[in-house]
């Protein structure tokens, strides 16, 4: 090929090069302008819900006697394979923090009864407990998957929603923030 074939292809090469690159580059910028301007950078957090819980063990809690006190409430199932995995660390965790005045609460879903005691018992669970019977709490709280971990600051709203199996570090990670 003459050396002047070579130089026009590299030249219609570069001018489809920016051709396609500008206006990729231009919708860049745009979308995040728009994104910066729209709002915060942090979403705003939400209140939790307040509810009443009748326990497994016959106690009853009501979330909103626990103003002013960090509180971490996971949702399980008996039948969630990764509650299962979860729940060691759980175990662990809460009584690290729990002398360090952080409330824990475990409320069951989609489940029964029975079938929640023989999963405490199995795993050594040493939670408060309680089984969301009617599906209120658990819609009040948006949960869509198991496990799934709110943890609640002292003012009451949601630091962080964890959906899925949580890890020791992640635990210890989010509770540090509730006790600052």
């Amino acid at each position: 090929m003459p050396d002047t074939g070579r130089k026009e292809l590299k030249s219609k090469y570069y001018k489809l090069l920016l051709a396609v690159s500008v206006p990729g580059l231009v919708v860049a910028l745009v979308t995040a302008g728009l994104l910066f301007s729209s709002g915060d950078a942090l979403p705003e957090k939400k209140s939790a819900p307040d509810f009443s819980l009748q326990l497994l063990d016959g106690g009853k809690f009501q979330l909103g006697d626990y103003n002013g006190k960090p509180i971490m409430i996971n949702f399980f199932a008996s039948w969630c394979h990764p509650c299962r995995i979860e729940s060691p660390a759980l175990v662990t965790v809460r009584g690290e923090y729990e002398p360090k005045g952080i409330t824990f609460l475990a409320i069951a879903i989609d489940d029964t009864e029975e079938d929640v005691k023989k999963f405490i018992e199995e795993l050594d669970f040493i939670f408060p407990v309680g089984l969301d019977k009617t599906g209120e709490i658990k819609d009040a709280f948006g949960v869509y998957g198991l496990p799934t971990t709110y943890f609640i600051n002292r003012d009451g709203t949601i630091n962080y929603t964890h959906p899925g199996s949580a890890t020791k570090d992640l635990l210890r990670h989010e509770l540090d923030k509730l006790l600052l």
